[in-house]
């Protein structure tokens, strides 16, 4: 059975981000106006929500999905659907934060670029977190139509919010140590997606070929054992 709102905590931190990020950027609240605000800190703000939220959360909730299943269920899903939904709450706080945020600023690459590929994707993975209450059961005759519609979502939120992040560098010109420490991430969650996947691969093999035994039987100790496990 898919959670409801009320058992999903999470989605308040996503209010009360969406709430700051508005906030902050409209100037609103104690000490009103935009006067004295720095650009540079809205700035700064939306590249660090969106980079860690779409860029860094959502890639890990996909590896939780693919490669801890196979060894933790159903503590997978728990991790999965935790890791999304704190990386959609900070890249639409961050995304919120660069609706307020003057073409002006921009030190280089294509502000509407940038800004129409951020709509695309938030409104792809607002569709995508839909999926955690339209999940059908396993047994569904729709199931694998709604696999291929969440896999197909995830694929295109994956490249959409990495594209966008190099786009926002060319759009901020940050120091090249920035560009360099997301690169390194990016490459070490590559890496560490061969290794699980390798890992995963023998796992599922042995265990698959452990069963095929055990379900047609051994011979132990001059008998025959055809109870499953007999193996053990």
């Amino acid at each position: 059975m898919a959670p409801s709102l009320s058992t999903c905590p999470s989605f308040s931190i996503l209010l009360l981000c969406i709430s700051l990020s508005w906030t902050s950027a409209t100037g609103e609240g104690e000490g009103g106006g935009r006067e004295g605000e720095s650009s540079d800190v809205l700035l700064n703000a939306h590249a660090i929500l969106n980079t860690v939220g779409w860029g860094i959360l959502l890639p890990c909730g996909v590896l939780a999905a693919r490669y801890v299943k196979p060894f933790a269920d159903p503590a997978w899903f728990y991790a999965h659907i935790t890791l999304q939904i704190f990386g959609y709450a900070l890249g639409v706080a961050g995304w919120v934060t660069g609706l307020n945020l003057d073409d002006e600023d921009a030190k280089g690459g294509n502000p509407d670029k940038h800004g129409a590929i951020g709509a695309i994707l938030f409104g792809i993975c607002t569709l995508q977190m839909l999926a955690l209450f339209l999940r059908p059961n396993k047994d569904h005759k729709i199931r694998k139509a709604w696999n291929l519609y969440h896999y197909s979502l995830a694929a295109s939120i994956l490249i959409l919010g990495i594209i966008n992040i190099f786009e926002g560098f060319e759009i901020m010109s940050p120091p090249a140590k920035w560009r360099r420490t997301y690169i390194g991430i990016l490459v070490a969650l590559g890496g560490v997606a061969i290794m699980l996947e390798i890992v995963t691969w023998i796992y599922v093999c042995r265990k698959k070929r452990y069963s095929q035994v055990a379900l047609h039987g051994a011979t132990v100790g001059g008998t025959y054992q055809f109870e499953k496990g007999a193996l053990g």
